[in-house]
């Protein structure tokens, strides 16, 4: 059972893996070893394996932070992706995807942008049809 207020927050969840994932990879980046550079024959002593000592930390640190939330994440997108699959007709299926799951940033797609994707116009006839299926998908997802 799915409801659209768990749909909604497909896109943010997802989001928030990605941005996550991508904060922790800038992090593991600042965790490696700088190429070695030539000695300029000073005796002084240089600071930056104790700021790779603690950039390789908070790394560890932040990625034990975040695994159970990612898990979370990526486990409740897993259910609603499960959920949407098993839909008997392909178009509610597809008005779904197109409006909860496949925008390119955290707002779903808007209903014209659906139409023209499924039907390649956004007259309103088209638009009538992929509302009266998201309705249809809205109440199967429910049951």
């Amino acid at each position: 059972m799915i409801t659209k207020s768990q749909l909604l927050r497909y896109l943010a969840l997802r989001a928030e893996n990605e941005n996550r994932l991508e904060r922790l990879a800038r992090m593991r980046s600042a965790a490696e070893l700088p190429p070695m550079a030539e000695g300029d024959g000073s005796k002084h002593a240089n600071s930056s394996g104790d700021r790779m000592a603690r950039a390789v930390e908070n790394c560890m640190e932040y990625e034990e932070q975040i695994r159970p939330l990612i898990a979370s994440n990526t486990a409740e997108m897993q259910r609603i992706e499960q959920a949407v699959d098993a839909l008997d007709d392909p178009l509610e299926r597809e008005v779904i995807r197109l409006r909860y799951m496949d925008s390119s940033n955290c707002r779903q797609n808007l209903w014209h942008d659906v139409a023209v994707q499924l039907y390649g116009d956004d007259d309103a006839k088209y638009l009538h049809a992929v509302m009266r299926l998201h309705e249809l998908a809205i109440q199967h997802l429910a049951s």
